[in-house]
């Protein structure tokens, strides 16, 4: 036998036998293979990289204010200098409300899908692409990679936000991952539900367990409360159409304001038409000047950071700390110059992650340095303290806050918003906060809904005790079943899944094969490596709604390596 044959032959032999195979098909090493296989195009990605940092030093491009949804450390107080140095700038993008993920973003020019201005590439969708071809051999194949393709851009989408030129819709046309992602199958936004009647709803003709949903207290189907909205219509009408400044406002608003202000032992209250324009215009008023600091926590929500870049206009700054972390407060407020003041702001309950503020430490660090507060509690409202009065209560600080504020569309059933504090901090607001100034005001309805859920609240306090019963109890099993749960101690239950496509495939096999509704957070949503399935709970939920839940997050978590 020639040399060139016998060595073909000891490489046939070499490769059939049982080291070789199962080193060849261990999933590890073959990742590694793959990465090695793709250092070309790893190589250009990095290249592209760093040309976008280049290009900002050279052309002096302004970074844009920080966001919690794109830099988890980068100009943080109480950061990881290393691991803030090592971040690239974060390119602008609008931030996350409430976790929504797929924001104005796109894939990387590396992207081969072929597209047409302004209509998206048609992948193949649940195994069968537009030739007809089924799930198996090609078809296969070719599903296959249209999810990789996906994968692919959202790990590495980059913000078109800087795109410009002299058509101002160049980066909608541009904007193609919610068209990939709806053709696909697995687009988990804006899903318009047939009804939502609290622990269950329905969608598409079917009933699903909602588990994404911040009715904590299931009052949107209280008869009291239906009742207090249609005696509103009947007696006002569906709406008020002016602002409160001028023929917009009612005594209703007024009585609305007073029982909130009783309700948290403040001085006053002052109503709004939505719970977003509360943050805006709080902050935008009163931090006016370049003497003014808005000292937030990074992990604040969209509202917060939208109020504060209304500020930054009139010339404050803005300062954010480490999460939670008095210490970082501390630290932050010791560099303000003596001419400054400052407004603290924290939400009291962290939307996405379920986390109450560490409040105790915040208020001491405020009062040391005469800076003032103000505490979200969007999230805390009906969830916890004394009665459900909130974060402020929870601690027994209710005094030491100077202002609270929130939404009524969450535990009071509604739509509009809420401010209390001293009467004329919020007088002051009420005449220099053009988004107040300027708004419709909140409706007949919407108002006579919420003042009646905030009655329902004192009156049956078993729907808070039954609210803890239910989150205690899904948090103490999903642990149980090895999901990752981070601080959570609240109604809001966060599974942290830590990857964009399994979080989007995970939320559609739920709802698909468990009529499960949960909600996806993806990036810029959510820091990188943040990402999670954020379940929520009400005290209408029934012990079957939650085992069928736990069932279902069980299994799925199998599925997909999670747990």
């Amino acid at each position: 036998m020639r040399m060139k044959d016998r060595l073909v032959d000891q490489a046939k032999k070499l490769t059939s036998s049982g080291v070789v195979v199962r080193v060849v098909s261990n999933d590890r090493v073959m990742r590694l293979a793959t990465g090695v296989m793709d250092a070309k195009n790893r190589l250009r990605a990095a290249r592209e990289r760093a040309a976008e940092a280049w290009d900002i030093l050279l052309n002096g491009h302004a970074l844009p204010n920080i966001d919690p949804s794109l830099d988890d450390e980068a100009g943080v107080h109480g950061a990881t200098p290393s691991r803030a140095a090592a971040r690239r700038p974060a390119a602008p993008a609008a931030p996350a409300a409430s976790g929504a993920g797929l924001s104005v973003v796109e894939e990387t020019a590396s992207s081969e899908a072929p597209r047409e201005r302004g209509v998206a590439s048609r992948p193949h969708v649940n195994g069968v692409g537009s030739n007809g071809a089924g799930s198996n051999g090609a078809g296969t194949y070719v599903a296959a990679a249209a999810e990789q393709q996906l994968a692919t851009q959202m790990a590495a989408r980059t913000s078109l936000a800087r795109i410009g030129g002299r058509d101002v819709f160049e980066k909608a046309y541009k904007f193609m991952t919610a068209d990939n992602a709806r053709a696909m199958g697995v687009y988990p936004f804006f899903r318009p539900l047939d009804f939502n009647n609290g622990p269950e709803a329905q969608l598409e003709g079917r009933s699903v367990i909602m588990l994404g949903s911040n009715n904590y207290l299931g009052l949107t189907t209280h008869p009291k409360v239906r009742e207090a909205a249609r005696n509103a219509i009947d007696k006002y009408g569906t709406s008020m159409t002016g602002s409160r400044l001028v023929n917009g406002s009612m005594r209703l608003h007024n009585e609305l304001e007073q029982k909130l202000a009783a309700y948290h032992g403040k001085e006053a209250g002052l109503v709004f038409t939505t719970g977003y324009q509360v943050n805006i215009a709080t902050i935008s008023a009163l931090l006016s000047n370049k003497r003014s600091v808005a000292m937030i926590d990074k992990d604040d929500h969209a509202s917060i950071y939208d109020g504060v870049r209304l500020a930054q206009a009139a010339g404050a700054r803005m300062v954010r700390y480490k999460h939670s972390d008095p210490a970082a407060l501390d630290s932050a407020l010791s560099e303000i110059a003596d001419t400054e003041g400052a407004l603290v702001i924290t939400d009291g309950v962290f939307s996405a992650q379920g986390e109450i503020a560490s409040l105790p430490g915040i208020v001491e660090v405020v009062k040391k340095h005469k800076a003032r507060l103000l505490v979200d509690d969007a999230h805390a409202l009906g969830v916890i303290g004394p009665g459900g009065r909130g974060t402020a209560a929870h601690f027994g600080l209710g005094k030491e806050v100077d202002l609270i504020g929130g939404t009524f569309s969450k535990s009071l059933a509604s739509i509009g918003g809420w401010l209390v504090g001293e009467r004329k901090v919020l007088d002051y607001i009420q005449h220099f906060a053009y988004s107040f100034l300027f708004a419709a005001s909140a409706a007949p309805p919407c108002v006579a809904a919420a003042m009646a859920s905030l009655e329902v609240m004192q009156e049956e306090p078993w729907r808070q005790e039954k609210l803890r019963e239910n989150f205690t109890y899904m948090r103490t099993e999903l642990q149980r079943l090895g999901f990752e749960l981070g601080k959570t101690e609240t109604a809001v239950i966060p599974i942290y899944i830590r990857d964009d496509l399994k979080t989007v495939m995970m939320w559609k096999s739920l709802l698909d094969d468990y009529s499960l509704y949960v909600n996806p957070f993806i990036t810029p949503g959510v820091p990188p490596k943040q990402q999670v399935l954020r379940t929520s709970y009400m005290a209408t939920h029934e012990r079957k709604h939650l085992d069928h839940a736990l069932e279902a997050f069980e299994k799925v978590g199998k599925k997909f390596g999670v747990i």
